[in-house]
């Protein structure tokens, strides 16, 4: 999977767990989950368990960080990184 796949399947599933913060599909990508979607703890672990889910990989321990994932770009970061290493 190519890093433009993992991007447009993240903005989907981002696109879903955050739909009732009513933020269009196409400006996902430039804000903060946490500063300007509120994302709290909750919707946290669901973005994990949907990425997990999604892309068949375990986001490490030590990366469980909301810090880890406050915009797209970290998200697909991680997304990338860890199906690099399962490689």
């Amino acid at each position: 999977m190519n890093l433009e796949e993992i991007k447009e399947k993240t903005v989907t599933l981002c696109a879903q767990i955050f739909e009732s913060s009513g933020v269009d599909t196409d400006l996902l990508e430039y804000v903060d989950f946490v500063d300007d979607l509120g994302m709290d703890s909750i919707t946290f672990i669901t973005l994990i368990v949907e990425i997990e889910a999604a892309f068949d990989i375990t986001v490490p321990d030590d990366l469980l960080l909301i810090e880890n994932f406050k915009n797209m770009d970290d998200v697909i970061g991680v997304v990338f990184d860890q199906l690099s290493e399962s490689v």
